[in-house]
Formats: C-alpha cells, sequence, structure tokens
C-alpha cells in the first residue's frame, strides 16, 4: 500500500521517460510510477542492501524486472552514467541530506526533480535558489498527523523570501487552510516549550520565533 505523499509525489512525474528515486527504501514509489505509465522505466537507488532486497522482493512481485532497476549507489553519483535519466526523486529524508546528495550530483540532464524533505525544507529551497532550479508546484499533505512538503523544480530561476524559503511560494498562495493549520500546531509547540525553559536567551528566541509565525498566518 502506497502512502498518501508517495502518491502526490507520483503525480508529478507523468510524462518523463526515466525517473532515478535515490533512498528507494522497498522501491514502491518508481513501482507505482511504472505501473502506471507515469514514466517508462525507473531506477530504485539506495546506499544499503537492506531496503534493495525489499524493493527487489517487491520489483519482482509486480513483475517489473527491466523496467524498474535497482542499484546500490551512494546518492546519486550514477546520474552522469545513464544519459536517460530526466526526473529524480528523493523524499523521506533530511534537508541538509538532500541538499548534500544534490550538490554532489550530475544535474545537467535531468529536468525535474521531486524532493520531499522531512526536515529543513528552507535549505532545499535555498539551494534550488542559489543552484538556477525554480519550483514549477508544491504541495503541503497531511498524513497521520504529520505534514509533509512536497517540492517539484525545474531549471529556472526564482528569489525567495524566508518566509517562502521555510514554507514554500506555491503553498503559501494556494494551501492557506492547511498551512494555517500547520503553523497552528508549530506555534503551539513553542509556547509549551516557552513554559518548560528557565534560559532567558532561549525564551526570547522562541518567543520572537512565535511572533514570526502568528505573522505569517494573520
Amino acid at each position: 500500500m502506497i502512502s498518501e505523499r508517495l502518491k502526490v509525489a507520483s503525480q508529478y512525474l507523468r510524462g518523463f521517460k526515466c525517473l532515478a528515486d535515490c533512498g528507494t527504501d522497498h522501491g514502491l514509489l518508481p513501482i507505482y510510477a511504472v505501473e502506471r505509465g507515469y514514466v517508462q522505466k525507473a531506477i530504485a537507488s539506495d546506499n544499503k542492501h537492506m531496503p534493495l532486497m525489499s524493493a527487489i522482493k517487491n520489483i519482482e512481485e509486480h513483475r517489473l524486472f527491466g523496467k524498474v532497476e535497482t542499484l546500490l549507489a551512494e546518492g546519486l553519483s550514477y546520474l552522469e552514467l545513464n544519459k536517460d535519466i530526466d526526473v529524480v526523486s528523493i523524499l523521506g529524508m533530511g534537508g541538509p541530506l538532500i541538499k548534500d546528495i544534490l550538490s554532489k550530483a550530475y544535474l545537467y540532464n535531468v529536468k525535474r526533480l521531486v524532493l520531499q524533505p522531512n526536515s529543513s525544507a528552507e535549505i532545499v529551497r535555498a539551494f534550488l535558489e542559489k543552484n538556477k532550479w525554480a519550483i514549477v508546484s508544491e504541495k503541503l499533505v497531511k498524513e497521520h498527523d504529520k505534514f509533509y512538503q512536497v517540492i517539484v523544480a525545474e531549471h529556472g530561476y526564482m528569489v525567495l523570501s524566508p518566509l517562502e524559503r521555510e514554507f514554500g511560494p506555491v503553498i503559501i498562495k494556494q494551501q492557506k487552510s492547511l498551512l494555517k493549520e500547520r503553523i497552528q500546531v508549530m506555534i503551539s509547540q513553542l509556547k509549551n516549550a516557552t513554559l518548560e525553559t528557565t534560559n532567558p536567551l532561549t525564551l526570547k528566541k522562541l518567543n520572537l520565533r512565535i511572533a514570526l509565525l502568528e505573522e505569517a498566518i494573520l
């Protein structure tokens, strides 16, 4: 069973030739995308043996050998060797790790990035901004009381405000209600933290952060 955030991410793979899914885990996203004809073929890569074994088992069960390949690899080191890859997905990792993977990758032949940072999304968007990638779509997804940001970027230029880097320019414009819900959860957590700290400097930082977030949802 594929999760809601993976379903959302898969929609942004439509019409591309070959997907590279970095950190594929069980290979669910590339299997789903190939089965539905969103991409013609896919490479499911991971830097750990156990997830790849799970992916191979799932690929076999779906009879997709030849259409979904598995690869033991660190990051996206194989991109330069495969010119067919035109879309890349990296889901479920922290923002700093996604940035690190992208900064070391050969992305010139890649037309689209589909990214879902579990934390520090602003680091990912700042990387895109500085490296001539423009956000073409985004989606804020709520799943099991957790919020996930799916970021879609293509070659281009953009200039983001600090608020847009953190929450996403498209999300801010198109998902005001869900974004407000997410920010209210963040504010509640920060207010609880203010009750637990006795450090004046920490308290000041928390209150400044709360004020910034409250301003964002006005």
